[in-house]
């Protein structure tokens, strides 16, 4: 009886503790307001006399992202929202310059810009002050190529024109058109007199400057270049204006008295990017100029034979489709002495390319995953013409979009003279030469994963297959 009373006073203790703190009344959480500290109201600020602007305030308690308006009315309406994690917050006078534009002041005239802070959140405190400026814009700004443009330039449309454009500064006739690949404008790649305030470059001349070697630039991969426009002593942007530039995407491979022009690929690879050759290798020579042994597919002398020419058996020809794209086939271990180390890749490939290593294989098979299931981005559609491999439904869409051109082109692994393997039209495996004589890369559906991937299997000896070669030259 006594444990029975003493539990009962427990509960009833519990219970009014519980009562008590729902009666105790807990303060408010207070944050101030934002209080703005420079620039000061009312201050006066000419863009052609500063490189940048601070924007700064008291940091509130618990805020930890703060949005800085700033509008043409006092009202703060229609403002342009510039967001800033931190204070001080700087802005460029150029940037500050398009958010004056924006605001409806024009090139070379004064206006008034009202500004305020605000937390990132709206349930966070805000300035209940509103500041102003005077500002003057910049007599004049860059116009076209517009800031983080992308060139690429294409090899079958040499004539078109790049416009350089810029807006008019009073009492001048006579500006100064400069482009470098450095951001200080040194050792400028074109230094040319323009009379009006527009001048066109051609795609032929802009790859002038990517073919000259002095000029350092990359020959297929990004180039980030700068330019400005110059008057007198004066540059009109107070920092140049960027634009990104890729040279035309083809090599002329000569040899001796062969010249052979192939399509390139630029393939993103995370942070970097890979040059490599959009179609199979179809010369007859080593990179010396010395002519390989081409006397038919049947000959097992032949170094390498021609696609037009290749066989599945002694009766029956690869499919017309896949003999379009193949190339040549070359019997890579027949191509210099390859007993004690593999030496076929340094003659057949040309300066500044080198063959595959597998790893290349695996790494172009990921990053064709990323917007692919079944290496769609890759595969040349006219040697699928199904649409599908196996079960698996290709997307029409996504075909070659990366201009790989690859296909099934086929090979062994006997080391019999024929194309006895993976040489069919809606074919599973792409196979390609790899930096030995008795392994190649295949580019697959692996059952596994029921997706794209990449691995290497045995190459039977002097067994025909397909080169492809990566461009090291914009590595260095």
């Amino acid at each position: 009886m006594k444990q029975y009373i003493s539990f009962l006073l427990l509960v009833f203790t519990g219970l009014s503790c519980w009562s008590c703190k729902d009666d105790v009344e807990r303060p408010a959480l207070v944050t101030s307001e934002i209080e703005l500290a420079v620039p000061k109201n009312d201050v006066s600020i000419d863009l052609d006399k500063v490189r940048q602007i601070t924007f700064a305030w008291q940091e509130a308690f618990l805020v930890d992202k703060y949005n800085l308006l700033l509008s043409n009315s006092e009202d703060m309406s229609s403002p342009v929202v510039v967001e800033a994690r931190r204070t001080p917050h700087l802005i460029s006078s150029s940037d500050m310059n398009d958010i004056a534009a924006k605001l409806g002041i024009a090139s070379g005239y004064t206006g008034k810009i009202y500004w305020t802070v605000q937390s990132g959140k709206s349930s966070q405190p805000s300035s209940a002050e509103i500041r102003s400026l005077m500002v003057t814009r910049l007599m004049a700004q860059p116009l076209t190529p517009a800031k983080d443009t992308t060139l690429e330039l294409d090899y079958e449309a040499m004539d078109t024109e790049v416009k350089f454009s810029w807006e008019p500064m009073p009492d001048t006739e006579s500006y100064q058109l400069l482009i470098s690949a450095n951001a200080d404008l040194s050792d400028p790649l074109i230094d040319m007199e323009v009379e009006k305030t527009s001048t066109a470059l051609t795609y032929s001349q802009l790859q002038e400057m990517v073919d000259n070697k002095a000029a350092g630039l990359k020959r297929y991969k990004a180039n980030t270049l700068y330019w400005n426009v110059k008057v007198g002593d004066r540059l009109m942007a107070n920092s140049a204006w960027r634009f990104k530039l890729y040279g035309t995407k083809i090599f002329t491979d000569v040899r001796g008295d062969e010249s052979i022009t192939y399509k390139v690929a630029v393939i993103s690879n995370g942070d970097s990017e890979v040059v490599w050759l959009a179609e199979n290798l179809r010369t007859t020579k080593l990179n010396t100029g010395e002519s390989l042994i081409c006397e038919g597919q049947e000959n097992d002398k032949s170094q390498c034979f021609p696609a037009e020419e290749a066989k599945k058996s002694a009766t029956t020809l690869v499919p017309d489709a896949i003999r379009k794209v193949a190339g040549m086939y070359y019997r890579i271990g027949l191509i210099g002495d390859n007993s004690s180390s593999v030496t076929w890749p340094n003659l057949l490939a040309p300066e500044g390319w080198r063959v595959p290593e597998l790893q290349d294989f695996v790494n172009l098979a990921k990053a064709s995953l990323d917007v692919c299931d079944y290496l769609e981005v890759l595969r040349c559609p006219e040697v699928y013409p199904s649409l599908q491999i196996g079960d698996k439904k290709l997307k029409k869409d996504l075909m070659n979009s990366w201009g790989m051109n690859m296909a099934p082109c086929g090979t062994n692994r006997d080391g019999s003279l024929y194309i006895k393997e993976f040489g069919d039209l809606d074919g599973l495996h792409m196979v390609f030469a790899i930096n030995s004589v008795s392994q190649f890369a295949t580019l697959e559906i692996a059952a596994a994963t029921a997706k794209g991937g990449a691995r290497a299997i045995a190459l039977g000896k002097n067994a025909p297959i397909v080169v492809r070669l990566i461009y090291t030259g914009d590595d260095k």
